[in-house]
């Protein structure tokens, strides 16, 4: 197993677990490991307010349309809009619910 000696002031002390400032292959694999695993967290966040902000932005839009303050006539020439824009939005919503469900998936089959 190859040794590294660490610098003052290195971005890989805090790899260094035990606190010997050598750090070995494990403990870098352990870091990068961690890094990955804190990437994919973050990920999945920006992930999830995306799902959240798209679910609540088409409910606010049908909720608007359905208010008194828009006039009839406009409103037909808003159905198109409205039409597109909910079904995109679904579509978001239908492709991270399944995204999800295959990830699942996969990890209970290895």
């Amino acid at each position: 197993m190859t040794q590294k000696r660490l610098e003052k002031g290195s971005v890989w002390e805090k790899a260094d677990t035990n606190g010997d400032n050598i750090i070995t292959d494990n403990e870098i694999a352990l870091r990068e490991r961690m890094i990955r695993i804190e990437n994919q967290d973050k990920k999945e966040d920006q992930q999830r307010i995306m799902v959240w902000f798209s679910a609540i932005s088409v409910t606010a839009f049908i909720v608007v349309l359905m208010l008194p303050i828009v006039p009839l006539d406009r409103l037909a020439l808003l159905s198109s809009i409205a039409s597109t824009r909910v079904i995109s939005n679904s579509g978001i919503l239908v492709a991270f619910i399944a995204a999800k469900a295959l990830k699942k998936n996969g990890e209970n089959k290895q």
